[in-house]
């Protein structure tokens, strides 16, 4: 465990550290985030953000996909090692004048020769996992076999990360991402690798260790986030949703309201996606007191349930910060007289409400309301049971006309929606992100979905006098959803790109 010194560690961070190395000692796991803000009176959000800056710092270690998967790492020396910056910096890695280090455990490190880490601009290898913002250590030297991965010098001044293969009167650097094309080095060029990465340190663009991270100019900073979200605001962005999403400032967002396409169930055109990555990027850019809906289900196989629905509730909550606020059953009403022979027929999805921090920012149930099975009669009961067992004496009371919806929706999914709507291969009904974006989302505010599809959403959004963004992978389905707010919005001016 490296020494813990003031200047890398705030008083806070030292605290929590110690309290999460005492109770993998005491129980053999990790407190959950929870835990850790009951513990120390602090919201789930801020914890989140002690415990990544723990982890960017070398202290703790985190299974991904796993509840309580915080680890100390275990005792042993920290090595400081030259960061140069952004690896598309454009110069040779020499030239760079060093003024930052960051520390690596020995472990991690061959066991000779002289190494850097670069932070990664850019999403070419993120079919490799090296995403955008991460940090690749890299050992220095000159030659590479074929297929390692290096850092590449082109004509003095392009510096790039690629798979290298040296082939018949030329080097081809093999990018790991379908959007990308390989670069072809030719004899006559200049060529240079100038090392080969070994290792790779999981770091979000935002959360950047502070011992290397550059001072910004706050307000600046400010003006420009505002600038760029604008340029998002009512717009479908065709893209993936994480990289798309990472392009978005913090804390800006109100609601996030979509469905993913879980389990293969529906042909999304053969895209995949990453539920984990999704929900940081979700959580990062959520207001506190946002809220994400999610609308989801599990596949059947093998007469078992995948149990997506489950494993994506718990990660989100105890690896990403969120609380779950509530779940709600969305009752669908399958095809008359269709009969199962081997499993019951499913007639339900489930809404799990994520929140961002202590209490949701808005909440207005009003709309909500439906009618009291016996309102405006006058009737016996309302004896409430106490906590001890107790029940108190039965009374007269009149029933309101109107009652609080449950956490039953039910919605009719026979005619919802137009013959455009559906061309897409799975909908969910328009008045599910109606009912979610009154109930939670502010006047004006911004709705995001990650997964927009059709354009229900965003459509939803706009009927409402809300700002939108959507974004999804698929070129088809963008245009569809564009074709649907162009025809089906109410005849707002929406700019699309």
């Amino acid at each position: 465990m490296p020494k813990i010194e003031p200047n890398m560690l705030t008083p806070r961070q030292k605290e929590i550290f110690t309290y999460i190395k005492d109770c993998i000692k005491k129980n053999e796991y990790s407190p959950s985030l929870g835990e850790i803000g009951k513990h120390f009176k602090l919201s789930v959000s801020t914890v989140h953000q002690h415990v990544e800056a723990l982890k960017s710092k070398g202290f703790l270690n985190k299974i991904d996909h796993r509840a309580r998967g915080l680890d100390v790492f275990s005792s042993e020396l920290m090595i400081q090692i030259p960061f140069f910056g952004t690896i598309a910096a454009g110069k040779p890695i020499e030239a760079i004048e060093e003024k930052e280090t960051i520390a690596v455990p020995k472990s991690n490190l061959p066991s000779h020769g002289n190494f850097y880490a670069l932070k990664v601009l850019g999403n070419s290898m993120m079919d490799e996992n090296i995403n955008n913002g991460d940090i690749v250590l890299v050992k220095n030297q000159q030659t590479a076999d074929n297929g390692d991965r290096v850092v590449a010098l082109i004509n003095n001044n392009e510096a790039t990360l690629k798979r290298y293969y040296k082939e018949r009167n030329q080097i081809r650097l093999q990018p790991a991402n379908q959007q990308y094309s390989p670069i072809i080095v030719k004899r006559n060029q200049k060529f240079d690798i100038q090392g080969v990465v070994f290792d790779i340190v999981k770091q979000e663009q935002h959360d950047v260790p502070c011992e290397y991270r550059n001072k910004p100019n706050h307000n600046n900073r400010k003006e420009n986030q505002d600038l760029n979200l604008k340029q998002f605001l009512n717009t479908v962005q065709c893209m993936d949703c994480v990289d798309g999403m990472k392009k978005l400032p913090d804390n800006s967002v109100d609601i996030i309201i979509t469905s993913p396409p879980y389990d293969n169930v529906r042909d999304y055109n053969g895209f995949s996606y990453n539920l984990h990555e999704t929900g940081k990027e979700i959580f990062r850019i959520l207001k506190e007191g946002g809220v994400a809906v999610m609308v989801i289900q599990d596949q059947t196989k093998n007469f078992g349930k995948s149990l997506t629905s489950f494993r994506t509730i718990v990660d989100w909550c105890d690896n990403i910060g969120f609380k779950l606020f509530e779940t709600v059953i969305y009752k669908k009403h399958g095809a008359e007289g269709a009969w199962w022979t081997k499993r019951f027929r499913v007639d339900h999805e489930y809404i799990p409400i994520f929140l961002k921090g202590e209490r949701p920012q808005y909440f207005d149930k009003q709309h909500l309301k439906i009618p009291s099975k016996h309102g405006g009669k006058t009737m016996t009961g309302c004896a409430t049971r106490l906590t001890n067992g107790k029940t108190l004496q039965s009374h007269k009371v009149t029933i309101n006309p109107l009652k609080c919806r449950g956490t039953i929706w039910d919605y009719v999914t026979c005619g919802d929606g137009t013959r455009l709507k559906h061309q897409h291969p799975a909908t969910f009904p328009n008045k599910i992100p109606v009912d979610f974006i009154q109930c939670f989302c502010p006047p004006k505010g911004i709705v995001v979905d990650p997964f927009l599809g059709s354009g229900t959403t965003a459509l939803a959004a706009i009927d409402l006098n809300r700002n939108f963004i959507g974004f999804d992978i698929s070129n088809e389905y963008c245009e569809l959803a564009e074709k649907r707010i162009a025809e089906e919005g109410n005849g707002k001016n929406i700019k699309l790109f």
